[in-house]
């Protein structure tokens, strides 16, 4: 049996109904009316208005969940509606398939030569919602001061566009607090020799573009072919990238198959 947890946004609540119909379920739960964890898996969109506190409970209750969020390739929100969905954890953060077919028809793109002659460091604090969700604020002073002990190369820090503080509201749930929008403009890639972080979409948007990520090794994508120990920022790995497209590219669904339980029976098949 499974149910849903209420996103309590119509635009985000589609994708969980989505999903729990797939599934065989029918039943959506208001996080400001539980008090206990229900029976059965759940499935929850995001980490704000009370899903990250399930998910941080079922993690802790040791209870099968399902974690959807915006797509490797894609904003969830653009038609068909891509989303990744995860078992038990944040990301797909291990090569699960090797099969090219789903990427080759609705993914492929070219990949440009490592860029290996670039000079600079890029690196992408995780926003403060996922900073205060997986109690890592200090990752940015302690990842430049790993950097600077161990390269002279030049660095840039860019913030996520929109990234709004996070508070506790009157029921224990995480909620946005928008604050001004820093717009730096898009990425020339081609200036990096590398990229750091420790979750971030944009790692796909790296790896395309040829530069190698390092990042945390649990809840970035990139992580099957990235490095994880930042004092080795002088020796990138280069591995495989149509290998990791392809296992992400099986590892999230349109609307359409999470309504019709082709998501569900893939990742429980």
């Amino acid at each position: 049996m499974i149910s849903g947890i209420h996103t309590t946004k119509p635009r985000t609540q589609r994708y969980v109904d989505a999903f729990v119909k797939g599934a065989g379920g029918n039943k959506i739960h208001q996080f400001r009316d539980l008090r206990n964890l229900p029976e059965g898996e759940l499935v929850m969109y995001g980490i704000l208005a009370g899903s990250g506190e399930i998910y941080q409970r079922c993690v802790s209750e040791n209870k099968n969940f399902y974690y959807m969020d915006h797509s490797y390739f894609a904003n969830a929100h653009d038609n068909p509606h891509w989303l990744r969905v995860t078992k038990n954890k944040h990301c797909q953060n291990e090569i699960t398939t090797t099969k090219t077919d789903r990427y080759e028809k609705y993914w492929k793109r070219d990949l440009k030569p490592w860029n290996k002659g670039a000079k600079k460091i890029l690196v992408l604090p995780p926003t403060h919602a996922i900073a205060h969700f997986f109690k890592v604020e200090n990752w940015l002073d302690n990842t430049l001061k790993i950097l600077k002990e161990n390269t002279d190369r030049d660095i840039d820090i860019r913030q996520k566009p929109y990234n709004p503080n996070v508070i506790t509201d009157h029921v224990g749930a995480t909620v946005k607090v928008d604050i001004p929008t820093n717009h730096q403009g898009p990425i020339d890639w081609t200036d990096y020799y590398a990229c750091v972080m420790y979750h971030s979409g944009t790692a796909i948007q790296s790896l395309t573009n040829g530069v190698p990520v390092f990042c945390d090794p649990n809840v970035c994508p990139a992580a099957p072919i990235s490095e994880h120990d930042f004092t080795k920022i002088e020796s990138p790995k280069y591995e495989d990238r149509i290998a990791l497209f392809s296992s992400l590219a099986y590892n999230m669904w349109t609307m359409e198959e999470m309504a019709n339980g082709t998501a569900w029976s893939m990742i429980n098949g």
